[in-house]
């Protein structure tokens, strides 16, 4: 009997794990067009399809889960709320970015520097976008 309770509990649990875990998450937010949004640790694109790729889960540095994005379905990439968190855009030649949020303009990425400051960066210039703590 108590072995039955035990599971009906662990399989009641199991569901609710993703969206708590999901929720708790530090990372990327992206907005969706279509209101709702996805969490994620890594963000790349692929070179060939324009597509972007955000690992949702990971580990040992892997992704396990991941979600592939049209960039024209997104509204607005930010890090999470907060506020040791930021993004960092590390560019080709060893200098990098960090900023709070960005959007996709075709082939350039507009990084929101202040609230008033945003700069065009070319997808060709930037090595690497990361989630930083």
């Amino acid at each position: 009997m108590k072995i039955k309770i035990a599971l009906l509990i662990t399989f009641a649990l199991i569901p609710a794990t993703p969206i708590i875990a999901q929720e708790a998450a530090s990372g990327f937010v992206i907005s969706l067009k279509n209101g709702r949004f996805i969490r994620g640790r890594t963000l790349s694109r692929d070179d060939t399809t324009g597509k972007l790729r955000l690992a949702m889960t990971e580990a040992g540095g892997e992704a396990k889960s991941y979600a592939v994005i049209a960039p024209e379905d997104t509204s607005e990439i930010r890090s999470s709320a907060g506020d040791g968190d930021s993004i960092r855009i590390r560019l080709k030649g060893g200098s990098d970015l960090r900023c709070k949020e960005f959007s996709l303009n075709g082939d350039s990425v507009a990084v929101k520097l202040g609230s008033a400051t945003k700069v065009d960066v070319k997808w060709a210039d930037i090595e690497s976008i990361s989630f930083a703590q």
